[in-house]
C-alpha cells in the first residue's frame, strides 16, 4: 500500500481520538468509572463481535505467535482502559492525559528493534517533530498533573499497557488479519472488563448524582469514538509501519485542542501554536 493509505487512516485516527476526548472527561464523571468500562465492555464489546462475524478468516495454524500476538494486543489494550479509568478516579484526568499521550514510544522502539523497521533521517526528525507536538500540549499551563502516587502509577501502566498494544496489534494484523484481531478485542471485552466489574462489585458508585440521560448520551459517544478510532487505527497498522503509524495518532490531543478553541470557545494560546507548527512539518516529514 502507499503512504496515502495508512497516513490517512491514521490521520483519522487523530481526528476521531481527538474528538473523543471532548467528551470523556465529562462522561467519566457523570457515569464514574465501573459505568464508563461496563458501556465499553458491553457496546464496543458488541461492535468487534460483529466485525469478527463480518470479516473473520480461517487462523494460520502454522503461525501460533500471530493467535498469542492477537491475545496479547486484546489483553493489553483492555488493561489500557482499566488503569486509564482507574487513573482518573484517584487522580486527573490532566495526568493521565500527559502520560498516556506518550504511548507510541514504546511501540516505536518495539517495532524498531523487534519488527525490523527501518525509518529515513527525515522519518525519524518527522517523529521526534510530532513527539514533540504531544510534549507541548501535555503541559498546558493549569491543568491539573497534581494526584496520588497511585494516579501515577495507574498512568504508567496505561503508557505500557497502550505501548505494548500498538505493537502486538502491528504483528496480529500482519499475521491473523483484522477481523480476527477484532475478535480477540470482543473476548478480551467480555472477559478482562467482565471479571473487573465482577471484582470490583461492591465498590461505591463515585457518580451518584449524574444526570442520568446526559451521563448515558456522553457514555455512548466516548465509546463510539473510541472503538470507531480503534477500527480505523487496526486498518492502518495493516497498511503501514507500526513506528510511523503510531507516532502519529499520538498527537490526537492537538485536534482535541483545536475543537475545544473552535467548539467550546477555549483559548488557543501560544503553546498550541507551537504544537500545531510542530505537528505540520513533522506529517510531511513522515509522508516523505
Amino acid at each position: 500500500m502507499g503512504t496515502e493509505a495508512w497516513l490517512g487512516l491514521a490521520l483519522a485516527t487523530v481526528v476521531i481520538w481527538g474528538l473523543g476526548t471532548l467528551v470523556s472527561k465529562p462522561a467519566t464523571m457523570r457515569l464514574g468509572t465501573r459505568r464508563m468500562l461496563a458501556f465499553i465492555a458491553v457496546f464496543e464489546g458488541g461492535a468487534y463481535v460483529a466485525l469478527f462475524l463480518v470479516f473473520r478468516t480461517a487462523l494460520p495454524a502454522s503461525d501460533p505467535y500471530g493467535i498469542v500476538a492477537g491475545f496479547l494486543a486484546a489483553l493489553t489494550g483492555t488493561l489500557g482502559y482499566i488503569f486509564y479509568y482507574e487513573g482518573i478516579l484517584v487522580g486527573s484526568v490532566g495526568l493521565m492525559g500527559t502520560v498516556t499521550a506518550a504511548y507510541p514510544a514504546p511501540t516505536i522502539l518495539l517495532s524498531i528493534w523487534l519488527l525490523g523497521e527501518t525509518l529515513g533521517l527525515g522519518q525519524v526528525i518527522g517523529i521526534l517533530l510530532i513527539l514533540l507536538c504531544v510534549v507541548v500540549l501535555s503541559r498546558q499551563p493549569g491543568s491539573e498533573r497534581a494526584g496520588k502516587k497511585s494516579a501515577v502509577v495507574f498512568a504508567l501502566l496505561a503508557f505500557v499497557s497502550w505501548g505494548l498494544w500498538g505493537y502486538f496489534s502491528k504483528v496480529a494484523v500482519d499475521s491473523i488479519g483484522e477481523g480476527n484481531l477484532f475478535g480477540f478485542y470482543a473476548l478480551s471485552n467480555v472477559l478482562v472488563l467482565g471479571t473487573f466489574l465482577l471484582l470490583t462489585r461492591r465498590r461505591p458508585v463515585e457518580a451518584p448524582h449524574a444526570d442520568r440521560g446526559g451521563a448515558i448520551g456522553f457514555g455512548l459517544l466516548d465509546v463510539t469514538f473510541g472503538a470507531s478510532g480503534v477500527v480505523v487505527l487496526t486498518y492502518a497498522y495493516a497498511m503501514g509501519p507500526a513506528s510511523l503509524v503510531s507516532a502519529v495518532t499520538g498527537s490526537y490531543p492537538l485536534v482535541s485542542t483545536l475543537a475545544a478553541h473552535f467548539l467550546l470557545k477555549e483559548r488557543f494560546g501560544w503553546k498550541d501554536a507551537v504544537a500545531l507548527a510542530l505537528f505540520i512539518p513533522g506529517i510531511f516529514l513522515i509522508a516523505l
